[in-house]
């Protein structure tokens, strides 16, 4: 594959990830006490400092924002250096999950509390994004200054990008299934609600009080 090919894999998969994770900056802007609580049940020192809990919500938020949309803008160094912010992102929302999964707690990393404990789904969706953080990365530090590729390769990227998250999501759902916290009167396991699961819209508020 040439150099305009490769640019445009990389432009597909960054637009795709930026997405995701612009949104989860966004939703938890949106709703800064949902990832607030969440933040005080993974990490119990965080108990009862609902005021420490919210600033690192904004930290983590604006974090995710800048990253999301220098993936994506930036290349050169600068997408570089981006692309290592998002690995850096990826990763801690994966170590973040399995935490949580450790615990039975819901993910609120799209600003919203699931009515299910974060499960195979989620890590699944992390795992993933890790490694088309990782491609990034790579590609990135090989062709430094790559060119922005916008085309019908850069398309299918996306697509494909996002299809292999969908499909991870429903393997790792499979594998191990999130455990109810109430019960659901509605089971979708269609490919729509795969592609909802990707910005975290499929959850609705269970806790009244978030």
């Amino acid at each position: 594959m040439n150099a305009p090919v490769w640019s445009q894999v990389d432009a597909g998969v960054a637009l795709t990830l930026g997405a995701i994770v612009v949104t989860a900056a966004v939703r938890k802007l949106q709703r800064p006490k949902v990832f607030a609580l969440t933040l005080q049940r993974l990490d119990p020192r965080l108990a009862g400092r609902h005021a420490l809990a919210t600033r690192l919500t904004f930290v983590v938020a604006l974090y995710e924002l800048i990253t999301g949309i220098g993936v994506v803008v930036f290349r050169g160094r600068l997408g570089f250096t981006s692309a290592c912010a998002l690995l850096v992102a990826c990763v801690g929302f994966l170590l973040a999950l399995e935490r949580a999964v450790q615990r039975s707690i819901p993910c609120g990393c799209f600003g919203r509390l699931g009515r299910s404990a974060a499960g195979g789904r989620e890590i699944g969706r992390a795992v993933a994004m890790v490694i088309g953080a990782s491609f990034l990365v790579l590609q990135r530090a090989i062709d430094g200054n790559t060119s922005y590729g916008f085309g019908p390769i850069a398309f299918a990227s996306m697509i494909a990008t996002v299809s292999v998250i969908v499909v991870a999501q429903r393997i790792g759902a499979r594998v191990r299934p999130g455990i109810e916290l109430e019960p659901e009167t509605v089971r979708d396991g269609s490919f729509s609600r795969s592609l909802r699961n990707l910005t975290g819209y499929d959850n609705d508020l269970y806790s009244a009080d978030t």
